[in-house]
């Protein structure tokens, strides 16, 4: 991993940059791959962010490098989540058609034109690979997609038909949320049997995010980490009372069985 230096970091530091940049055209000039978060930072909306300049400025210096012979190709990847902050959520990786780059700058150009070229030719072979709601009048249309979004099994089908309801999204239409169900859950024996066990660790996973997370982004991420922690403890505990109250291994046995399977078919 290498590190990028912004402004927030100090004026200083952005000298820095020159020599990371030197470093990973050097790879590339090895045959190496790099890995580039090209946005720079997250949030989270269903959007494409402005793509920043450090991966053009390491693909043309790397191109420089070798007299514009290297060949590098930028290989868009889109990451496109079912949801930002659920736990367990499905995400499909796409990866896009190569771009060469000496294809799309050469040395004729400015510095400046060639980079402004990569940006955009590489932010516009994101299109099919993500979800992008228009920034304009956002929250809209966003409530537009989420109350006519339906779900499918195939991921490659849910994006195609996510990219469908986006591109009918209108924010002048006044949006009828859908009945969420939630209140339907409780009479299903499945849920309250799971949700009677799984009480502790959940109220304690839903203090720390209370309490410790400001950036919702890292939500998921905690519930895990929190989870592989918590969850092995309290089967443990409960299954030892279990034993104590019944004095059965074999009930002990089953009952601690069913604290995974309960969350499994309540998710099935």
């Amino acid at each position: 991993m290498l590190p990028v230096y912004r402004f927030r970091d100090g004026f200083s530091t952005l000298r820095k940059n020159d020599e990371m940049i030197e470093t990973c055209a050097n790879l590339l000039h090895t045959g190496k791959c790099l890995l580039v978060f090209g946005e720079g930072n997250h949030n989270d909306q269903w959007s494409l962010r402005s793509l920043q300049k450090g991966f053009a400025r390491i693909a043309l210096a790397a191109e420089e490098k070798n007299n514009w012979q290297l060949g590098v190709k930028i290989v868009p990847v889109g990451l496109q989540y079912d949801s930002h902050e659920k736990f367990r959520s499905r995400v499909l990786v796409s990866f896009g058609a190569p771009l060469l780059v000496n294809q799309i700058a050469n040395p004729s150009k400015t510095l400046l034109e060639n980079i402004d070229s990569l940006i955009k030719t590489t932010a516009d072979s994101f299109d099919p690979l993500i979800l992008h709601i228009n920034p304009d009048q956002y929250e809209k249309r966003l409530a537009y997609f989420q109350a006519n979004r339906v779900i499918k099994k195939d991921l490659l089908e849910q994006l195609k038909s996510d990219q469908k309801v986006v591109d009918q999204a209108n924010p002048e239409i006044e949006v009828i949320a859908k009945p969420s169900g939630k209140n339907l859950k409780w009479l299903n024996p499945i849920y309250l049997y799971q949700y009677v066990n799984h009480i502790f660790p959940t109220l304690i996973v839903r203090w720390i995010l209370r309490t410790k997370v400001k950036d919702p982004q890292f939500i998921g991420s905690l519930k895990f980490a929190s989870g592989l922690v918590l969850i092995p403890f309290f089967y443990t505990v409960q299954t030892c009372i279990c034993f104590l109250l019944s004095g059965s291994a074999a009930i002990s046995t089953l009952y601690f069985i069913s604290l995974p399977l309960s969350i499994a078919l309540r998710r099935s």
